[in-house]
């Protein structure tokens, strides 16, 4: 190939000066976000922000809204952030959002004081109160829908509104968040069902009609620093407005005995009449105990509920690579058990199952979880005990020992290879059946930094290939109708997005030394497609001379040389992906054709004369070189 002595031209984007005053919608959802009494910005999400503000000297606007209202006020660019918004990637197309997660949440559906609801089923052509454009409102459509339930959604403007609605008995319930909820549940007339829905990531949210990736990427620094601190406003923000609040505890009934009439004798029927009532009042002081009793059980088992699905947000919050992976599973579990005929019931018990199959993993170390590479026979070994260890959290809590089997066997496979018993064929509980083959599904159409995904017809002929091996070929069967035409999110994302994923990253792909990408992760990047990503050249720097520097100012003198040369390339490229790949050896992964406009040729001859070395460089087309792998990327080194 004949080889153009062409540069990189960036398009560089030349941003004005961007304002330091921010408009911030603000609308009433206590204790995230309101206005106080005096009309004061309050709540946690206020904290946060205004202590951000006040570091980065930016002063803030805020704009009262409706939750509607300023969400059209966003996407319009009349307001520039809006705290506590749920992320999904419908929002994404009309907003941008930070990285960082600043809280997480879900929700709880309210009922009246007479109301039976104990399951999504009991939902079925009930009048529901839900804030409208909410995250709520968009998922809890798809599960619905997954169980045949078919709701009358009343669309309200905020939740004080759609508590109201249930309190008179013009809606059936109320889906409501849960820290609006157990802040303010008293003042109505309603009380929570056990039915738990919607885990979602809290951030914040930005217009998309302004150059504002700058305040997005200090909000997520900012963020990042008062997350690892405990003495920041973050926690002192959050022990003010989101503990969680004492609950009424009813005092022993005290019984006053009636004093004993003055005078010396009394009639043997008074005396048996008053032991008569005095055994009265202590048989209602036992029930009044054991109302009591119950009513602290039944409150602590929700509580415990609480938690688990916290446990869960949590997992699926320590990385983002499996971010949604327990939605999915239970979504491509119910499209399975759909085709199969299962009942309602059983669907709503694999849905429950789908969600928590994962909960063991808070146990497992980050070593292994988030480690970005295939385990080792150990690590696998580790990754396995979060069976048991999530069966172990299940059946602490009769509510969930009914999905504790399901879970346990889930990793069983159809020839008795799988874990954790061995189980073979039918063995297998059913709905454990399904499960594997929708976990496996989505782990086959879902990208990991290792491993590129699958389309859906290839992970569909896959697990056909593996019908009675490692899947029951009633569930294949099965699985093949229902999961052909699913929809599956497209997006490609190997860049790290929380602090501990870039401390994860930097240990398995990054050169020690000079911070850049090292020769592991540009063949990863080879082989997961760069060419289809939006990466199309190859750039190869080759410094010349460097033993002769080394002998001259010593190796240390070096080190800071090849960390000083880094630098620059990363100043030069930094919208692209560099790597050292050898000991004076460079590349950069280049998205488009560029020119010598901003002089990269002058500074790198520049560097390279003040340091008494010699540099070449190449420019190779991915897909006109055919270059998809590191040995085919040998031959031009």
């Amino acid at each position: 190939m004949k080889l153009l002595f062409t540069i990189l031209f960036f398009l560089t984007t030349i941003t004005a000066d961007v304002t330091k005053e921010f408009r911030v919608g603000i609308y009433d959802n206590p204790p995230k976000i309101f206005l106080d009494k005096n009309s004061k910005p309050s709540g946690f999400f206020v904290d946060v922000l205004n202590d951000i503000a006040k570091k980065e000297s930016w002063s803030l606007n805020y704009v009262k809204c409706e939750w509607q209202e300023c969400l059209l006020l966003l996407e319009d660019g009349k307001i520039d952030i809006m705290p506590d918004v749920a992320y999904s990637k419908e929002r994404e197309k009309h907003f941008k959002f930070n990285k960082e997660i600043v809280l997480s949440n879900w929700s709880i559906i309210y009922g009246n004081k007479n109301s039976k609801i104990s399951s999504i089923l009991d939902l079925d052509k009930k009048n529901i109160a839900i804030l409208k454009n909410s995250i709520q409102h968009e998922q809890m459509q798809e599960i619905f829908e997954l169980f045949d339930v078919k709701p009358i959604f009343i669309l309200t403007e905020n939740y004080e509104e759609s508590l109201m609605l249930t309190q008179s008995g013009k809606t059936d319930a109320a889906v409501v968040n849960r820290y609006y909820g157990e802040l303010n549940e008293d003042r109505f007339s309603v009380k929570p069902t056990s039915v738990l829905v919607n885990p979602a990531a809290l951030k914040f949210a930005f217009t998309r009609l302004y150059n504002n990736e700058e305040i997005i990427t200090k909000i997520d620094l900012r963020l990042n620093d008062l997350k690892n601190n405990k003495e920041s406003i973050y926690y002192s923000s959050m022990a003010k407005w989101l503990k969680e609040k004492e609950r009424f505890h009813i005092p022993r009934w005290v019984y006053i005995f009636f004093a004993i009439a003055l005078g010396a004798l009394l009639l043997l029927g008074v005396a048996v009449a008053f032991f008569r009532y005095m055994l009265g009042l202590k048989t209602k002081e036992v029930i009044e105990e054991s109302k009591k009793l119950q009513k602290h059980q039944e409150q602590k088992a929700k509580d415990y509920e609480k938690l688990v699905y916290a446990m869960v947000s949590m997992i699926e919050q320590r990385d983002s690579y499996t971010a949604g992976h327990s939605q999915r599973v239970a979504k491509y579990s119910l499209l399975i058990a759909k085709e199969m005929g299962c009942c309602k019931d059983s669907l709503e018990l694999l849905f429950r199952a789908a969600t928590l199959h994962d909960i063991g993993k808070i146990a497992t170390p980050d070593s292994v979880l988030l480690k970005p590479d295939k385990l080792s026979r150990l690590e696998y070994d580790l990754i396995k005990e979060h069976v048991n260890v999530g069966v172990k959290i299940l059946q602490d809590v009769p509510m969930f020992r009914d999905i504790a089997k399901i879970v346990r066997h889930h990793h069983e496979k159809y020839d008795g290879s799988g874990y954790p018993d061995g189980l073979v064929g039918d063995e297998i509980p059913k709905l454990s059946r399904i499960m594997m083959v929708a976990d496996a599904f989505d782990a086959m159409t879902t990208n990991r930094i290792y491993k590129h995904k699958k389309s859906i017809s290839d992970a569909l002929k896959e697990i056909e290939s593996l019908s009675k091996i490692h899947y029951h070929p009633e569930v294949v069967k099965s699985a093949l109708k229902a999961l052909s035409n699913v929809e599956i999110s497209e997006d490609f994302n190997q860049t790290p997005v929380t602090a501990i994923e870039q401390q994860r990253f930097a240990y398995f792909y990054k050169d020690a030394l000079t911070e850049l990408y090292n020769i592991k992760f540009l063949e990863t990047v080879l082989q997961n497609g760069a060419a289809d990503q939006k990466y199309k050249k190859l750039l190869i720097i080759s410094l010349h001379k460097f033993d002769t520097y080394n002998k001259k100012h010593g190796w240390e003198t070096g080190n800071k040389a090849l960390q000083e040369f880094a630098n620059l390339l990363y100043g030069l490229f930094k919208e692209n992906l560099l790597f050292r790949v050898r000991a004076n050896d460079f590349l950069v992964l280049l998205q488009d054709e560029v020119t010598n406009s901003n002089g990269v040729l002058e500074k790198i001859e520049d560097f390279t004369k003040r340091a008494e070395l010699e540099f070449d460089f190449n420019i190779y087309d991915l897909i006109d070189d055919d270059i998809t792998s590191y040995e085919d990327l040998k031959k031009f080194l």
